[in-house]
């Protein structure tokens, strides 16, 4: 380990001449301030959200521009044009550079981004300099490396600093949310998880009212909340032209969650995209009345040529009655209406203000358009040697600027949140993100015939899932043994019932998404249903067996939770009437959700001498052991019982995922159910093309 006084990075004067060192600067200075004047007033509250949505004719053309250069991208891949950008990002060795010389705890491209905003602006307020205490909020956070870059930032520059920080996002343990707007990666969020809160109902959606309230009552219990980060963003794949559309409800609720959090002299730093429309505009409006100074901020480390963007707002005022704004605030919040009115009348907003908003918007607008035109004339001249050439020495030069810029230097493993754990861990990753094909391919496929469909169904599946060692049990039954003496307590999670299983820790993502995907087309779904054919098990030990449970399907209709709570009665039900030194095969048997993953840990864990895991789709529970500790279940039942006539609440989990989600067992099910449903997604796929 470096000592901490040690200098041990100089600046690269390497090809550093005039013209890098005025496009170094550029980079580096992708900043924007407002100017408050003192006679900008904030409209009279009855005219809060009276009005239609407006737009500015100067805005809308800036969008058309933006969306014109977008639009030229649509005919290409998107693996192929990111992959092209990525060789072409000035700052793409910067992540690089730091892991081999500083080696961050959780370091990811947000953890830069953010570190570039502590370092650019003065994010620890006054009052946390003088008391030596900080807490701090952070909405829609997953994974989590704000934290840990805040982390670092803490103990590199105020080490005397007392620091606590609540966080929340959509909660990737909630099998309810949606994939493509969670980010399921849990590396630091499964070992931090009493800082996570997500909410009266566990979603973690921040959309939500009472989620919302509850997320700021627990920070502000921790003492006063100095600093909110939020970087919240939705999916806007199939809709890149209207991004900041999609995402502008979130954003409204990111930001009036983070003003009732923060307490006077705070800081709020935030995430948006472009400033084209009413919603954004009288947002910073509000903004910038309620704080000091407020910046918008392109770090170096966001990518180029995309929207995104920081609000750094700096000093919350003190004389901000909030209170005053609650009811007309939450009136909005979260729902439908906050799209179809604005928040302030246009006439409301004065001329020196908007003047400002589209020098702001055409500086950030002309600078992507300026990126993306680059990028496409790069990938037209792609043998030109010297243009690539430069950038590998632009790359270097970031690099080394970034770590000498920001003085970063490493930190004891002791002053890290995890003392050293991420970087030793090594977990499977079931939610890759990667897009296949270009905007217009994946438009296209709305519209193909059923025919067409198959063939682009079954194309993903050779490609992308036949190939991943991830997908299949090889062997027809995998075997685990019970553990000895382990006792286990319940400790129930509580929270929104699940209508429909949406995501899950134990899978592959891609393999559920394609299996949800065959499953949505109505035609396919009557073919599957006219001529599904079972599986039948075919094993060594079949005549040893005592009991099968053949699991109903859920009916198309059936709200999950419901489905759920009755096949764990049949279970039961079926175990009572077992004696000891008898087995049990389980079919159908749903092992996506943590409810019903806890049950089977119980069991394979306390109850049976082992536990197979067959490839056909079947769970082989072997040998019953010990009859007494099926009073688990029992009282997990009763749990289940006392809120089963509760439309708002269900028993979601049983055990502690840090129970649940690790080791041999984990690894079990992942792999069960990989090559569950990918066997189901071959079956159905072949039963679909000898229909058609």
């Amino acid at each position: 380990m470096f000592h901490k006084n040690e200098n041990i990075f100089t600046r690269h004067k390497l090809y550093r001449g005039e013209d890098f060192e005025e496009e170094l600067n550029d980079l580096f200075n992708k900043k924007y301030q407002f100017r408050f004047n003192s006679e900008w007033k904030l409209p009279d509250q009855e005219s809060w959200f009276s009005t239609a949505p407006w737009k500015l004719k100067v805005l809308e053309s800036l969008k058309s521009r933006l969306n014109f250069h977008k639009s030229q991208l649509n005919d290409f891949s998107l693996e192929e044009w990111s992959s092209h950008t990525r060789r072409r990002n000035p700052a793409g060795e910067v992540g690089w550079k730091i892991r081999c010389l500083v080696n961050p705890e959780f370091l990811t491209q947000a953890w830069t981004k953010f570190y570039e905003c502590a370092c650019t602006y003065e994010i620890v307020p006054k009052e946390a300099k003088i008391s030596n205490k900080i807490v701090s909020l952070h909405l829609c956070e997953a994974p989590g490396a704000f934290i840990t870059s805040l982390n670092h930032y803490l103990k590199s520059h105020h080490q005397e600093m007392q620091w606590q920080w609540v966080a929340n996002t959509l909660n990737p343990y909630y099998e309810g949310n949606s994939p493509s707007n969670m980010i399921s990666d849990d590396r630091f969020m499964f070992h931090t998880l009493d800082h996570w809160h997500f909410g009266v109902d566990s979603t973690g959606n921040l959309m939500d009212w009472e989620n919302s309230q509850a997320i700021i009552n627990k920070a502000r219990s921790l003492g006063k909340v100095l600093l909110v980060t939020a970087d919240g963003s939705i999916d806007c794949l199939q809709k890149p032209d209207a991004q900041e559309e999609v995402t502008s409800p979130l954003h409204y609720c990111e930001i009036v969650t983070a003003l009732q959090s923060l307490s006077p002299g705070g800081t709020l730093i935030f995430k948006l995209f472009t400033i084209f429309e009413h919603t954004t505009v009288s947002l910073l409006y509000l903004i910038n009345h309620l704080f000091k100074e407020v910046n918008i901020y392109k770090p170096v480390t966001s990518r180029q040529g995309n929207s995104e963007v920081y609000a750094i707002c700096l000093g919350y005022k003190e004389n901000v009655n909030l209170n005053n704004y609650i009811s007309i605030l939450k009136s909005t919040y979260g729902t439908d209406l906050y799209s179809k009115t604005a928040l302030f009348p246009l006439e409301s907003i004065p001329e020196s203000f908007l003047k400002q908003i589209e020098e702001c918007a055409y500086y950030f607008c002309s600078i992507q358009c300026h990126v993306i035109n680059n990028n496409l004339q790069a990938y037209l001249m792609q043998k030109n040697i010297a243009l690539h050439r430069d950038m590998k020495k632009i790359r270097t030069i970031v690099a080394s600027e970034f770590i000498w810029k920001y003085d970063l230097k490493p930190i004891d493993i002791e002053k890290e949140i995890l003392k050293g754990i991420l970087h030793e861990e090594n977990k499977i990753n079931t939610n890759p993100r990667y897009h296949r094909g270009s905007f217009t391919e994946r438009q296209l496929y709305t519209k193909m015939s059923l025919k067409e469909k198959l063939k682009n169904l079954n194309a993903f599946l050779q490609a992308e899932l036949l190939s991943n060692p991830l997908i299949l049990i090889n062997e027809p039954i995998r075997w685990m043994v019970k553990e000895e003496n382990l006792k286990l307590d319940p400790v129930f999670t509580y929270g929104r019932p699940l209508q429909k299983v949406n995501s899950s820790k134990f899978i592959f993502v891609p393999i559920f998404k394609l299996y949800q995907q065959i499953l949505a087309e109505e035609e396919f779904m009557e073919i599957i249903s006219y001529k599904q054919t079972k599986g039948q098990v075919k094993m060594t030990l079949e005549n040893e067996i005592s009991k099968v449970l053949t699991l109903p399907d859920i009916k198309y209709k059936d709200s999950y939770n419901v489905y759920e709570k009755n096949c764990f009665k049949s279970l039961l039900s079926i175990l009572k009437e077992l004696e000891v030194g008898e087995s049990l095969i389980l079919k159908n048997f749903n092992t996506l959700t943590h409810f019903n993953v806890s049950a089977l840990y119980i069991l394979s864990k306390t109850c049976f001498e082992k536990t197979g895991f067959a490839s056909c789709g079947s769970i082989v529970l072997s040998n019953l052991q010990d009859k007494s500790l099926l009073n688990l279940l029992e009282v997990i039942d009763a749990e289940c019982d006392k809120v089963r006539n509760d439309k708002a609440v269900d028993v979601l989990n049983t055990l502690p995922v840090q129970v649940t989600n690790v080791g041999e067992f984990f690894h079990n099910i992942v792999f069960y159910n990989n090559t569950f449903h990918r066997n189901k997604c071959m079956e159905y796929l072949y039963t679909i093309e000898q229909s058609l």
